[in-house]
This record gives structure tokens, C-alpha cells and sequence, in this order.
């Protein structure tokens, strides 16, 4: 009975030290003087951060320019080979510019065409038309060219060939002078300035034909020319040259 008594207040006492000390072995608890070591809390994987996505490699594009210059004709030199600016008479020069009347055929060079668009309503001076076109890099004219052939008129009927490229050989009976100075003009009549028939050098034209002691040193002389004879508004018949090669001859 006292052996009973003892194992129960055995018992009685390792419950109540458990208790105090220890945990319970069935909840998972640790053993008595160990130390267990907290995990780590980890922060929820954030859904805001940006991270750059690989994109394709693109080529970039390179450019090696055109093969083909941009100013110029392609046009064989052959077919250009006896022809000439219709304005001048001179032989046609690629390097001068190209423009062809879509009419009539015929070719000027870019200055000749500034001519006519500032004096001749931009009108072709063989055929009267206004489809000149510039010969563009990398097409060939659809039209063989052609020369133009002027008329040769005198004082007597020059009036029914304005706006048209004429070839006339006279005597010039003075030399005027602009109010500016710097234009010239050879009269072929006796006549007032707008009456009169002349053949007039523009200031930019002055020193292309010899500048003005050439000019002046025509005075009493016979002269034959090629030129575009207009009808201007203001000053009358006159007939327009822009370089020395257009004045044909002189006595």
C-alpha cells in the first residue's frame, strides 16, 4: 500500500513539474532547456515591380543612298548629238539642264527656260504651247527631239511673228540706254522707244554678249540676230537676247 502511494505522488509530481517546464510531447512541443529559432518571415512577391522584357532584335534600316544622281537626264548623249536649245541656237548641254517641249519635241537648257517664263508667258517659241517639262534622273524622254528652224523676218512684217523665235538682220540707227543704266537697247527704227523695233540687252545679259563698249560700238552697224521677238505691253516690239552667240553677225 505504501509502494501504491509512492508511485502515485511520483506521478502526481512529474504532471505538475511537465506542466510548469515543459509541453505536451502529443501537441508537438520541444524538450526541456531547447531553443528553437524563429523562421523567417517572407514578404509577399511584389506585383508592381517592372522588369524589362527581352524585345526581338530589329535590324535598323541603312540607307545607302540612290545610285542614280537626282539632277540631269538619262538620255543617251547620241541622241543629243546636232541638236539645240531653241531659245539660243547653242548645242544642247546636259550639265546646262534639259527641258523639252511635250508639243512640239523641241529642248531648251534651264535658263532659256527662265526667259520664257518671265518674258513669253512661259510659250514655247516653235509651237505656241506651254507643256515644257524638265527631262527627270532615271526616264528617258518618250519624244525624239528636234531643232527648231526660225523664221527670218524683216522690218516691213515682223509684226505677224510675236512670241516666236525670228532671225532678223538690220541696221541699227541708235543705241538707248534704260533710266536705270544698266539695260540697252539697239533701235532698228526711228522711232520713240515704245514704237520702235529694238533689240534689247537685259543688265544680266550685258556682260554675257560683251558687256556695254560692245554694245554701243554696234551703233551704225548692220547686225544680224537671233532672238525672241515679243510684243510688250509697255515698251513695245522688241526682240530678247541672252548670249554673245546669238548676235549671228555683224558688218
Amino acid at each position: 500500500m505504501e509502494l501504491l502511494l509512492l508511485i502515485f505522488g511520483v506521478w502526481i509530481a512529474y504532471t505538475v513539474i511537465k506542466a510548469i517546464f515543459g509541453g505536451n510531447d502529443s501537441h508537438g512541443g520541444t524538450q526541456s532547456g531547447s531553443t528553437q529559432r524563429p523562421t523567417p518571415r517572407q514578404s509577399p512577391k511584389s506585383t508592381s515591380t517592372y522588369r524589362p522584357k527581352t524585345s526581338p532584335r530589329v535590324r535598323p534600316k541603312i540607307d545607302f543612298g540612290s545610285s542614280t544622281p537626282e539632277t540631269g537626264a538619262d538620255i543617251n548623249v547620241g541622241s543629243l548629238e546636232g541638236l539645240n536649245d531653241a531659245f539660243t541656237g547653242a548645242p544642247l548641254d546636259r550639265s546646262l539642264g534639259l527641258n523639252q517641249c511635250q508639243s512640239c519635241q523641241v529642248y531648251y537648257h534651264d535658263e532659256s527656260l527662265a526667259v520664257l517664263q518671265g518674258e513669253n508667258s512661259s510659250q514655247c517659241v516653235s509651237c505656241g504651247g506651254i507643256k515644257i517639262v524638265p527631262l527627270v534622273a532615271g526616264k528617258q524622254s518618250p519624244f525624239k527631239g528636234r531643232n527648231y528652224d526660225p523664221d527670218v523676218i524683216t522690218l516691213s512684217d515682223f509684226r505677224s511673228h510675236y512670241n516666236r523665235v525670228v532671225t532678223l538682220e538690220a541696221r541699227v540707227v541708235a543705241v538707248r540706254v534704260s533710266r536705270r543704266g544698266s539695260d540697252y537697247a539697239l533701235m532698228f527704227e526711228r522711232k520713240s522707244w515704245t514704237k520702235g523695233l529694238k533689240l534689247v540687252f537685259f543688265r544680266g545679259s550685258v556682260n554675257k554678249v560683251g558687256g556695254a563698249s560692245f554694245i554701243r560700238s554696234l551703233d551704225g552697224r548692220t547686225v544680224q540676230v537671233r532672238g525672241l521677238l515679243i510684243n510688250h505691253r509697255t515698251f513695245g516690239p522688241e526682240i530678247i537676247i541672252s548670249e554673245r552667240n546669238m548676235i549671228l553677225d555683224t558688218k
